[in-house]
């Protein structure tokens, strides 16, 4: 039987089985505002106005990445109810950047050196990039102009300390994709007031012109047979000039050089090109009052200060709190699934003090191979972690009734007819609900009962002649693939098959 044609007899416009990746999946994000979720998703998404963090350890294909896209769609929903009090959202889960930076940085490729050297701080630097870039996307460089010009006008409004920390942070942190990231700091300065009059060029322009003047002087009060005042006084101010500019161009310059420098090494995550930070240090109006924010090597709690002087700018946006959803660490090229080199990624992270700051929630989204890694660790670094006060599921774990719900709603969805079907229609009378309740409960994770389901009506299909109008799939039939992938999750787990 042609698939399509058992498509046509059930009423469904497409596979309802057939995605495995929730971020490709067209039924999910098709009907993601009334999705059917995981239980524990009213605990993982907690309160919007008071954020706390989650941490979920979950199987491949347990749903972690949907309940991530879940999570976005329901803050966008709660941002767009209200004015103020709204969440800004930071997505950290394309981890392959923030790691090419940092190899970029050591100058290796020694997958297991960057994996080793990863701190807390470049964690933090990383997800302060993103928040930063973010903010000033939307402000400076937004598609919707009239949104921009509003953030650019909220821009101009802000009092001096907060102009002062949001150039700050720019300076650190911004890394836009698409714009020149010179230019953007000029334009961000102008927007700020933080522009200052003696930049590197017109400083240079003056001392020429001190120094010209002095130069001047000098050959009129040589050379002239009897020299005016004036050309012993452009002599003297000109060159006096010329010297004091002189010095001070080297003092700026040398003190620019060395925050450059100091910035390059310490924020590793956020590549400039050699001398840019030192050359925006020299438009910046507010340098030395600014640089008491810089992170320091020997000052562990630069990025916590810099966290809560971004709040306190987004707060005249509207923003009151932060969330970070961390999904997919398994991923980056240099992890590749291998364990020991996403504990090297993640246990930085697993910090009371970070986990726990004021208005900001993390939402960790983790392999469960870390749970069985974190059960090992000593007490020393458990009491750091402090995981009793850090919201966690473990594991992310669903029943046959849940996987059926999930799955009847998959097939709803698919429907194009008013009148619903349901599940179990699909199935010859002797199937009843309950029947593919048990079969399901085998399957474990929202994949694997996806690839059941796909499997069965693919067998269905493959083993009807193609005139026969038999449309319901039998018990053996059900049966016969069971097995089949009953024995395939058994393997999963035992590390014998692949997912």
């Amino acid at each position: 039987m042609d698939l399509q044609r058992f498509f046509d007899h059930w009423h469904l416009r497409e596979h309802p089985f057939q995605a495995e990746e929730a971020l490709n999946d067209a039924v999910y994000n098709r009907m993601l505002k009334d999705a059917i979720t995981h239980p524990d998703f009213t605990k993982i998404y907690g309160d919007p106005g008071n954020p706390g963090t989650t941490i979920v350890f979950g199987e491949k294909g347990s749903g972690k990445t949907a309940i991530r896209l879940m999570i976005q769609r329901k803050l966008k929903d709660y941002n767009q109810s209200r004015d103020e009090g709204q969440v800004f959202v930071v997505s950290y889960e394309e981890l392959n950047p923030m790691l090419d930076r940092l190899a970029r940085h050591m100058k290796t490729n020694d997958g297991e050196k960057i994996m080793k050297s990863i701190r807390l701080a470049d964690h933090q630097d990383a997800i302060l990039s993103l928040a930063v870039t973010k903010l000033l996307d939307e402000a400076l460089d937004a598609d919707d102009k009239a949104t921009s010009k509003d953030m650019a006008r909220i821009l101009k409004k802000m009092d001096l300390q907060k102009r002062m920390n949001l150039a700050a942070l720019a300076l650190l942190y911004d890394y836009p994709k698409h714009a020149q990231a010179a230019d953007r700091w000029q334009r961000l300065l102008r927007t700020l007031k933080m522009k200052t009059a003696w930049d590197r060029a017109r400083h240079g322009l003056f001392f020429v012109i001190a120094a010209v003047v002095g130069v001047v002087g000098g050959i009129g009060w040589s050379f002239l047979p009897e020299p005016g005042l004036q050309w012993m006084a452009g002599t003297v101010l000109g060159i006096g000039a010329a010297v004091l500019l002189g010095g001070w161009w080297i003092m700026r310059e040398w003190r620019n050089s060395r925050r450059g420098r100091q910035l390059g090494r310490e924020i590793r995550v956020v590549i400039r090109d050699k001398g840019e930070t030192a050359h925006h240090l020299w438009n910046f109006r507010k340098v030395d009052n600014a640089a008491q924010l810089f992170p320091a090597k020997i000052d562990q709690d630069s990025r916590y200060e810099l966290t809560g002087r971004f709040l306190d700018v987004i707060r005249d946006f509207g923003y009151s709190s932060i969330i970070v959803l961390m999904d997919r660490v398994d991923e980056p090229v240099l992890v590749n699934g291998d364990a020991k080199r996403m504990k090297l990624l993640v246990w930085p992270m697993l910090n009371n003090k970070f986990l726990q700051q004021e208005s900001m929630g993390i939402k960790m989204l983790l392999p469960i191979e870390l749970s069985h890694l974190l059960a090992s660790e000593d007490m020393e670094f458990k009491r750091q972690a402090r995981l009793d006060k850090q919201n966690v599921v473990n594991p992310l774990k669903w029943t046959g009734t849940t996987l059926y719900d999930l799955c009847s709603w998959r097939f709803k969805n698919c429907q194009t007819s008013e009148e619903y079907t349901p599940l179990d229609a699909m199935f010859d009378d002797d199937v009843k609900s309950s029947y593919l309740i048990e079969a399901l409960d085998q399957m474990h994770q929202p994949r694997d009962a996806f690839k059941f389901l796909y499997a069965v009506i693919l067998e269905h299909c493959r083993n009807t002649p193609g005139d026969s109008e038999d449309y319901q799939i039998s018990r053996a039939t059900l049966d016969f693939v069971r097995r089949q992938q009953s024995e395939r999750v058994v393997d999963l787990y035992r590390g014998v098959a692949t997912s």
